[in-house]
């Protein structure tokens, strides 16, 4: 009982769901916090580190120059050396003196930075070029196995930077990134490749990170230099400098990439992480929270369950009491001993309003028979409709005595309607009630003659059905009071019937008459459809449509549309049914 209470008292329910409302809302905006502080935690995290990675590659490139713009100051040995490498007369193979002071000029350059792994010196003209390594601490030639041989073959630029590659040395391999750079003239025509470490470069971008998809890129003109993943991560629209932007592609996913803002005009160094990682470790703690907020509104629930638990024990023996007097045991009374607060004086107004009403409705009772016997006393005073009856065929009769054919006439089809009118049956035959309008008809007819033309149009099956006593009744009194139009001629109206599904029967009352404005006639049709406020509105259109709702239930009943031709149409829809039909759904 106090489950079923607690979900269908609205005013409670109300309120649960305001403080369900006000809790998901709080939770909501907390939950969004939340998320915002712990993803930009996590990305300023990853901006640091992307800024070192940009520092230390920027070294890289510094360090380059710096070991080779002073192997071209002039009057030094190590210019003379690489100045009789490149343009010497004899482009034969070296001399073993030859090799030892390349090898000791090479060695000076390497030696001003420990990030340099070897460097080469590439010349068209010279059979063999040759490389020093500083790891094995020698000089060797360059084979067709030096990996670059490509790339320095298409240099166009002073200065070039190629991708990180393997070199192998005397069965050691090393991972570099290269940086290539022209000669001078005076020096000659080649190349000096010089190859950094990238290890330093690989630790920091993989330093430890919450991060299992984390991948950091150096790209230069949409090639990849370096990368931390097993493939470099290309995307055709990456952000500008210093922009990050979440990506889409059907190979990589949906990834977060954000671009470092110092990098050169050529050079662009990311990071990159799969976008479902990034909002689940945003996330980390939306789901304490949550399982926090039900834990709370949990408790709250038990707490009001329990309160409520203790208060519907004495509010059931009232509620008992109250569904008893419901029942009409008004002798009833609650009784027992109530501990909240108002409760026992609740059960002693109840118990005395249901002796009061007790005897009120003892008292209404016997009025009520009283005036019963009164007003059937008073309809039996009635007139007795024989008299009238019998009037009518006197003054009938009496007309015909002295030749006044015509209103002895109308005399006759008065006292044919009046019959009609009072009928005992409710329910009688369409034909019935169109021979019925037709006497209605002539009353209004002798007033106008030739003036209004009269039409019937009605299926043959349609006259087998049933419709409810006086229906063309109130419809011919409309148009005779409301839609004829004297000044013509050519009046007419118009009865068609016929058959508008396997359920429904529509029957239309057509004129040329007056005729009503369209929103006139939607104020009309709306109020067909409220009820009966007054005695002086039950007859009518509006009385007709209220007792074919009644009777045949919706969508029957009437509907006011304008003619096209001037005047209005009156729509009328009832159900298929049979007198016979009727009889035996009344008897069930």
């Amino acid at each position: 009982m106090t489950r079923k209470y607690l979900f269908q008292n609205k005013v409670i329910l109300t309120l649960i769901c305001c403080y369900l409302v006000i809790i998901a809302a709080v939770t909501g905006v907390a939950s969004r916090i939340s998320y915002s502080q712990k993803q930009g935690e996590l990305l300023s995290g990853l901006n640091m580190t992307l800024v070192r990675a940009v520092n230390e590659f920027e070294d890289l490139t510094d360090d380059f120059w710096n070991l080779y713009i002073p192997m071209f100051d002039r009057d030094t040995n190590a210019q003379n050396i690489l100045r009789d490498y490149f343009i010497a007369d004899d482009m034969t193979d070296l001399t073993a003196p030859q090799k030892m002071e390349l090898a000791e000029a090479l060695h000076q350059m390497s030696a001003r930075d420990n990030n340099v792994r070897w460097i080469a010196l590439i010349s068209k003209h010279r059979p063999v070029n040759y490389a020093w390594f500083t790891e094995q601490n020698t000089i060797q030639p360059l084979g067709e196995e030096f990996p670059y041989w490509e790339e320095v073959s298409a240099k166009k630029d002073a200065m070039e930077i190629y991708g990180k590659k393997t070199i192998t040395i005397l069965g050691k391999s090393t991972e570099s990134i290269a940086i290539a750079g022209g000669l001078p003239g005076s020096v000659g025509d080649g190349t000096l490749v010089v190859g950094f470490d990238t290890g330093v470069l690989d630790g920091i971008c993989k330093s430890e990170s919450d991060f299992s998809t984390l991948q950091f890129d150096v790209t230069l003109d949409g090639k990849s230099l370096f990368t931390t993943g097993e493939e470099p991560y290309l995307p055709e629209n990456l952000p500008d400098k210093g922009e990050s932007k979440i990506l889409s592609s059907e190979k990589d996913g949906k990834r977060f990439v954000k671009v470092s803002a110092d990098t050169t005009r050529w050079v662009r160094i990311y990071y990159s992480v799969e976008w479902e990682e990034l909002f689940r470790l945003s996330n980390q703690a939306t789901g304490f929270m949550l399982l926090g907020v039900a834990a709370l509104v949990a408790l709250s629930l038990i707490l009001y369950m329990v309160m409520q638990h203790m208060l519907n024990r004495e509010m059931n023996t009232i509620r008992e009491g109250l569904a008893q007097m419901g029942e009409n045991h008004l002798e009833c009374r609650i009784e027992g001993e109530f501990h909240q607060v108002g409760f026992s004086e609740i059960a002693a107004s109840i118990n005395a309003m249901a002796a009061s009403l007790k005897e009120n409705i003892d008292r209404a009772y016997y009025y009520e028979l009283k005036q019963k016997e009164a007003e059937l006393q008073e309809l039996q005073a009635k007139f007795n409709p024989h008299f009238l009856y019998n009037s009518l065929e006197l003054f009938c009769a009496r007309c015909y005595q002295n030749g006044d054919e015509d209103t002895a006439e109308l005399i006759a089809q008065t006292s044919a309607i009046f019959r009609g009118f009072i009928g005992s049956a409710t329910f009688i035959p369409i034909r019935e009630e169109l021979a019925f309008s037709k006497r209605y008809l002539k009353l209004f007819s002798a007033r106008y003659g030739d003036a209004v033309h009269i039409q019937y149009d009605f299926d043959s099956e349609v006259l087998e059905y049933g419709i409810v006593r006086n229906v063309f009744q109130p419809l011919v009194e409309n148009y005779f009071v409301h839609g004829i139009d004297p000044s013509r001629e050519d009046n007419h109206l118009c009865f068609h019937g016929y058959i508008q599904d396997e359920d429904l029967i529509c029957i239309t009352v057509e004129d040329n008459g007056l005729g009503m404005q369209k929103e006139k006639l939607e104020e009309l049709n709306q109020r067909l459809q409220e009820p009966i406020q007054t005695e002086t509105e039950s007859y009518g259109l509006k009385n007709l449509h209220q007792r074919l709702r009644l009777f045949y239930g919706p969508p029957c009943g009437l509907e006011l549309l304008p003619n096209e031709e001037g005047g209005i149409v009156i729509r009328i829809l009832i159900r298929r049914m049979t007198c016979a039909e009727k009889d035996s759904h009344s008897q069930s």
